[in-house]
């Protein structure tokens, strides 16, 4: 019988939002993230503009993202393992202590006007270093204040707050370089990250290391475990190659939504800020059905048709040649990757046994680096072919490598058993 399962899954509807923000860990984890986040697409953008503004170089902005994006590669798996055998409150507090200092340090060099593409690339390898920590460290410690039935909602909430900073973020950093500069983002950055470490200050879980990191076995071997998974588990294979194609073939194209805005469609900073903030609000969107609908069986369609929304409004982005289709496209494309996002970490969680999570999250985490590749390949591209033919082609070879997936690994649509 069933009973045992609809009984939790009317729980969870029952009690949502609620028992989640009632939950203090929850919350305050929650909450890192949100300032975290926000300044994380501020300054995608704000970098962007800038960089595109000294050098009009499309490759020299995609190069920035891939500078950003690169400790994910070299970093990823090695963060997931070390994350297990160490204090991961610790780990969280430390890493936002250093990301404030060195953004206090950045605006200080900046406001002395010593602004050049050394600093800026300094700054993004920094923001790198420091998502090599969200996965295996701050969402992982989210996955853990809450029940098992719990895990779906809570990433999809976490998706939500990222994707209003995804909305919020290219608008706050339109306005600052409007009207502060990029010393002005640095300065912001600074005060959010330290806003930041005075919550993980709060929070009291993730002080354990398991009994399994505590034995012996060496570096290699955790790291070997987490490789393990992929060979036996066909889900989070699954999961993990789809991520590859959001990472390389969909989401670099949102490098070159400044360069389209500002050359195709003759837009400022603060309209290229509104026309990102426009693929923001759509993600946000996105997140929101997914929250509210509970739909968890559906998570591993929802996740595959995400993908497939993104890279085919991405490509009518492309072509689109004005600004409210262009809006339009971007919000569309938004709401796929909002679908996409809510249920990436969720499936990882609900697919793997929990005293590998860490390990799992690390890689997810390489999967998400593999961006530089797209990132370099669009720039590439872009350099070549003009930045609209450069988006087009990514998109095509991403539904290509989608249908591929999809035949290789057919359990990514099929039902997942939540609870």
């Amino acid at each position: 019988m069933n009973l045992p399962k609809a009984d939790a899954s009317k729980r969870s509807a029952r009690e949502g939002l609620r028992a989640l923000l009632a939950n203090r860990e929850f919350r305050l984890i929650w909450l890192i993230g949100a300032a975290t986040n926000t300044l994380r697409w501020l300054e995608i953008l704000a970098v962007g503009v800038v960089v595109f503004d000294m050098t009009g170089s499309a490759f020299q902005v995609a190069f920035m993202v891939i500078l950003r994006f690169l400790p994910m590669v070299l970093l990823g798996a090695v963060t997931g393992v070390v994350a297990e055998r160490l204090n991961r409150r610790q780990f969280l507090i430390a890493a936002l202590a250093v990301m404030g200092v060195s953004s206090l340090v950045l605006a200080v060099l900046v406001l002395n006007d010593q602004l050049n593409l050394w600093i800026i690339a300094a700054s993004v390898i920094l923001n790198g270093l420091f998502w090599t920590v969200d996965n295996p460290v701050r969402r992982t410690l989210l996955g853990e204040a809450v029940r098992p039935d719990q895990i779906g909602i809570a990433m999809s909430l976490d998706t939500v707050t990222n994707s209003m900073t995804r909305f919020l973020g290219p608008l706050l950093g339109g306005v600052f370089l409007e009207f502060a500069g990029l010393g002005g983002v640095f300065v912001l950055g600074s005060v959010l990250y330290f806003s930041g470490l005075a919550l993980a200050w709060l929070v009291r879980i993730g002080s354990e290391v398991s009994r399994v990191a505590r034995s012996s076995a060496g570096f290699l071997a955790f790291l070997s475990d987490g490789v393990e998974v992929l060979k036996t588990n066909r889900v989070v294979a699954g999961v993990l190659a789809i991520t590859v194609i959001y990472n390389v073939w969909a989401f670099p194209f949102v490098s070159m939504i400044p360069v389209i805005g500002k050359n195709v469609l003759g837009l400022g900073p603060l309209p290229v800020g509104l026309l990102v903030s426009a693929e923001g609000a759509g993600t946000l969107i996105g997140a929101l059905l997914v929250l509210v609908a509970r739909t968890g069986n559906h998570y591993r369609r929802m996740y595959t048709f995400g993908l497939a929304l993104c890279l085919i409004m991405a490509l009518a982005y492309s072509q689109a040649g004005s600004t409210v289709p262009s809006g339009v496209f971007l919000a569309l494309e938004g709401i796929g990757a909002g679908f996409f996002a809510a249920m990436q970490a969720a499936l990882i969680l609900l697919n793997t046994p929990p005293l590998l999570r860490s390990r799992v999250m690390g890689l997810l985490s390489v999967c998400v680096g593999l961006c530089t590749v797209g990132f370099l390949h669009i720039g590439l591209l872009a350099d070549w072919v003009g930045a609209q033919n450069a988006v087009a082609i990514s998109a095509g070879e991403g539904l290509l490598m989608l249908l591929l997936v999809c035949w290789i690994w057919p359990e990514i649509t099929q039902r997942q058993q939540v609870g």
